[in-house]
This record gives structure tokens, C-alpha cells and sequence, in this order.
């Protein structure tokens, strides 16, 4: 089951990506939102290729009584590495996502420092498991709980208080120079705000899955009296929490892009009526926060 979501959503995700780009070609911008959400379906797809079989299989034969602890390495390795990834592709989502609400000028971001930054985040995702060898997995977790998924709370935070407060500006902006004449601006914004409200949820669905799995790597490294079943518990809760966010980065990304849906349409037969209708709806619309945002003029 954890395959068939995986692998069937995040392989149609790429798919729909790969159509989306051929369509969107000539709008840099687009092509550097719809590259970091490849890349983020790319780790989500490992991880339901990779590290999600390898936890079944380990924990199954461990519960038959084989012999795999020395095995216990591809859970460590497989999961660090796909985990990174995909929290350090919500990281440069985000990021590319502010700088282009935030902005008063047109971005220069370019395709080639978007690869380049794509092709970082795995090199930092490969890497990083290394240190298991030489920390083990529990202080590997603790270095990860408090580098990789605190910090990258700690962004998503800063970006939605500073989008809430250019919003505003922008409100009182319009308000005190165009008054009523602002009507379409005004529509443009409220679509902005709901934006907003989908970046919250984005936010929120991190916090619910990633605070927990933090309290728990510091119970495992600073509890002295825990017993081990306690610290096992933990130790397997944790991991599910991180993969069970990873589990739902296609309907907080995804499913909320106009272009997605299109493209997914496109694929699917039974949803070319669907796709007709996003691309009436979508006319007159202003891009999203999770898609094609335009910059907001201060």
C-alpha cells in the first residue's frame, strides 16, 4: 500500500511535471517552481521505492527472529538520505516561493543556479548519511532533528511572516492611492491571501509531523532512565513521522498547482474533462503562492 501511493503519485507527480514544462517552456520563472517540485517528487518517489520497503522487510524479518541487525545500515542510510532530501527540496521551494512574493522587481534567479541548487541539496542528501558510520544513528538523528528539519521550521516561519506583512502593506497600499478604482487589484489580492492560507497549511502539516519526531530523537538522547522498549518506540514513531510528511507533499504541493492538475488531466483520460474546465477557470486568474505567484509590488 505504501508503494502503490508512493511510487503510483509521486511517478504521475514527475509525469505531469515533465508535460507541465513542455507546455511552460518560455516562463522562466514557472520552469524554476516546476524544477524544485520535480525534485521534491523525486525524493518522495525514493522514498517510497527505497526506504519504505527496507523499513517493512527489516522490522518483518525482525519480528520472525532473522538475523538482520547487521543489516540495520540500509534503514539508517536509505531513510537519512531520502528524508534530507525531500526537507531540503521543501526548503528551496519555499524560498524560491518568498523571494518571488516578497519582490519588488522581477526575479534574476536563473535555470542554471536552480539546478545548481537542486543538485546541492543531493549532494548534501548523499553525504550526509556517511556520518552514521562514524556517529551512529542516534546522534545522527539529533545532529539531523536539529539542522535539517528545526532549521527549515525556522524558515518556513520567517517566510510566512514576512509574506503576511507584505500582503498588508500591499492592502494599505492600494487602499490609500487607488481607492476605488482598485477593484481588480482587489480581487488579485484576496486571491493572494488564500494563497497565504495554503502556505499556512503547509506550515502547519511540517509542525504536527516534524515537532514530535524532534521531541522524541531528544528524548532518545538526553533520557537517561528511558527503557530501550521506550527508546525503540521512539526511535520507529519518529521515523513515521517524517515519512508520513513526505506522504503528503503531493497534496500540499502538487494538487494545489493549476498546471499540475492540467497536466495530470492530460495523463489520466477519465480527467480531460477536468482539465478543460482548470484551464477556463484559469483565463482570468492570478498565479498562487504553490504555483505561478507574481511578485507583490510594495
Amino acid at each position: 500500500m505504501c508503494f502503490g501511493h508512493f511510487v503510483c503519485n509521486h511517478c504521475s507527480w514527475q509525469l505531469a511535471y515533465l508535460l507541465g514544462h513542455h507546455q511552460r517552456s518560455k516562463q522562466r520563472a514557472q520552469i524554476i517552481v516546476q524544477l524544485f517540485d520535480l525534485n521534491l517528487a523525486i525524493a518522495d518517489s525514493f522514498i517510497g521505492l527505497v526506504t519504505e520497503p527496507v523499513f517493512v522487510w527489516y522490522h518483518s524479518s525482525e519480528a520472525m527472529r532473522h538475523e538482520v541487525l547487521s543489516l540495520r545500515w540500509l534503514v539508517y542510510m536509505s531513510y537519512f538520505m531520502t528524508s534530507t532530501a525531500s526537507v531540503l527540496s521543501i526548503a528551496a521551494l519555499a524560498t524560491d516561493r518568498y523571494l518571488a512574493f516578497t519582490s519588488t522587481t522581477v526575479r534574476k534567479l536563473s535555470s542554471a543556479r536552480a539546478i545548481g541548487a537542486s543538485i546541492a541539496i543531493w549532494i548534501i542528501s548523499c553525504g550526509l548519511p556517511f556520518l552514521y558510520f562514524a556517529t551512529g544513528f542516534y546522534m545522527l538523528a539529533f545532529i539531523y532533528a536539529n539542522t535539517a528539519i528545526i532549521l527549515t521550521l525556522i524558515l518556513l516561519v520567517f517566510y510566512f511572516v514576512r509574506i503576511v506583512k507584505s500582503l498588508d502593506a500591499h492592502e494599505r497600499h492600494m487602499r490609500s492611492v487607488l481607492g476605488q478604482r482598485a477593484q481588480a487589484q482587489r480581487r488579485g489580492l484576496h486571491r493572494e491571501k488564500k494563497a497565504t492560507t495554503s502556505f499556512l497549511f503547509i506550515l502547519l502539516f511540517l509542525f504536527v509531523c516534524s515537532f514530535p519526531s524532534c521531541v522524541m530523537i531528544y528524548v532518545i538522547n538526553l533520557c537517561s532512565t528511558c527503557s530501550c522498549v521506550v527508546i525503540h518506540w521512539c526511535r520507529d514513531l519518529q521515523y513515521l513521522l517524517i515519512l508520513m510528511n513526505s506522504s503528503l507533499n503531493q497534496f500540499l504541493y502538487a494538487w494545489r498547482m493549476r498546471s499540475f492538475r492540467r497536466a495530470f488531466g492530460r495523463i489520466h483520460p477519465v480527467f480531460i474533462g477536468w482539465e478543460r474546465r482548470e484551464r477556463r477557470s484559469t483565463v482570468s486568474q492570478a498565479p498562487s503562492i504553490t504555483a505561478d505567484l507574481v511578485p507583490v509590488q510594495q
